[in-house]
């Protein structure tokens, strides 16, 4: 809020006030309104508030009664107004509906600038820049009008980060932290998601339309669970309400042995507040991220041994050559489709440790060039939990909807 720009004297008779008085309104919204006091001397404010102006303009408007008139000079006596321009912040409290920034009123002579304060490391501060604050809570540039995020959530970089041991073969119990974008979900049964940003769940299409699923009910509840490595410990805390869900067009449900389009978005109700043991995973944005023998981690909270885990788990495994798939493939006879949109992980000879209940936790490799770990694939498809290869939607084919379905308004 900065100084007024435009200031208006009105002499019509109020209805209310016997006494003068001075409304402060901004893009037709009143501020604030105050009354004069009787007997008050020069330099002594007739009353004081604390209101924002919606830019950097606000009017004041001088109302005066016919009594105020002094029948000497001829003249109404009006008000003196004192303010004080303050630097003040659209960030809102930490908590589960807001994020990660806090407050800021600050006082000072330069209220051309708003300074930004995010919780680091888990979100970036905006870039400097001659920011507004609206009322509504809204950055914006003023230059050129143009959205700016208020505070960018920091993806793929976990404060506890996994040990990256290559001799650990099969499944291995995580520590919290370790895969902070992890989600459990329960829909037709138990799934799993990634979180992108602060508010969407990436998830796989067939655990919210399930293949081959005879009664299906259309308002079936969509439950997210997040922030733990303990399916227990995320009960507790609560489930976080589902807004909207978006399945890829490409999904078809009633095509049983065709997995192409299995990809899915959950927007939160709420944003989440990100810490240490809830963060985001980054996407991908090129084909190095697929080359054969590059190693990742999958996690999540499926069957083990034909137990279901209460307990987080992950396994190392390897990006599989696509021919090595294919022919195993045709091995066995199988006749689901494994299109460009998916790709393979693991070894023939080795243990597939993904199963049941694990379907739309995402497979992360680490990006060397930028340090962050991204979610290159979702659980999708296999062939039993025995030894051999998992299918996995690939993420990249899939960006430019992502990001479309994350930027599209109501």
């Amino acid at each position: 809020m900065a100084g007024p720009r435009v200031g208006e004297l009105s002499l019509e008779k109020p209805s209310l006030h016997k006494l003068p008085r001075q409304d402060i309104s901004a893009s037709r919204i009143d501020l604030s309104q105050l009354c004069g006091k009787q007997g008050s001397s020069l330099g002594s404010p007739p009353g004081q508030g604390e209101f924002v102006s919606s830019g950097r303009r606000f009017r004041l408007t001088f109302r005066a009664h016919t009594s105020s008139k002094d029948k000497t000079t001829h003249l109404h006596k009006g008000f003196l107004a004192l303010f004080q321009a303050v630097v003040v912040s659209c960030s809102q409290p930490i908590n589960q509906a807001s994020g990660g920034s806090e407050p800021i009123i600050v006082p000072g002579a330069n209220s051309s600038k708003i300074h930004r304060h995010c919780q680091e490391p888990y979100y970036q501060t905006v870039p400097a820049g001659t920011l507004s604050c609206p009322s509504w809570g809204t950055w914006k540039d003023r230059q050129d009008g143009v959205e700016i995020p208020q505070c960018v959530p920091v993806c793929g970089q976990p404060v506890t980060p996994i040990a990256q041991n290559p001799k650990i073969l099969g499944s291995s119990k995580a520590k919290l932290g370790n895969f902070p974008w992890q989600a459990f979900t329960s829909i037709y049964g138990r799934g799993g998601g990634a979180l992108l940003g602060d508010r969407w769940i990436l998830t796989a299409a067939h655990t919210i339309q399930p293949k081959d699923s005879i009664c299906l009910r259309k308002n079936r509840s969509v439950n997210v669970f997040l922030g733990h490595t303990d399916i227990a410990e995320m009960l507790k805390v609560g489930n976080y309400p589902v807004r909207r869900v978006f399945v890829h067009p490409d999904y078809h449900q009633n095509e049983s042995h065709n997995f192409n389009g299995d990809i899915a978005l959950l927007e939160l109700q709420h944003s989440v507040p990100l810490g240490p043991n809830l963060l985001p995973v980054c996407l991908p944005d090129n084909e190095s991220l697929y080359l054969d023998g590059l190693w990742g981690y999958v996690s999540g909270f499926g069957v083990e041994m034909g137990w279901l885990t209460e307990e987080l788990k992950y396994s190392r495994l390897p990006v599989a050559p696509r021919e090595a798939c294919e022919a195993w493939l045709r091995e066995r006879h199988r006749t689901e489709v494994f299109s460009d949109n998916m790709f393979c992980v693991g070894d023939k000879m080795q243990m597939n440790s993904v199963c049941q209940g694990d379907s739309g936790s995402v497979y992360v490799v680490w990006d060397d060039r930028t340090h962050r770990w991204v979610a290159t694939g979702i659980v999708s498809w296999g062939i039993g939990c025995g030894k051999g290869y998992g299918f996995y939607t690939k993420v990249l084919n899939y960006v430019d909807w992502i990001k479309g379905v994350m930027d599209s308004k109501d």
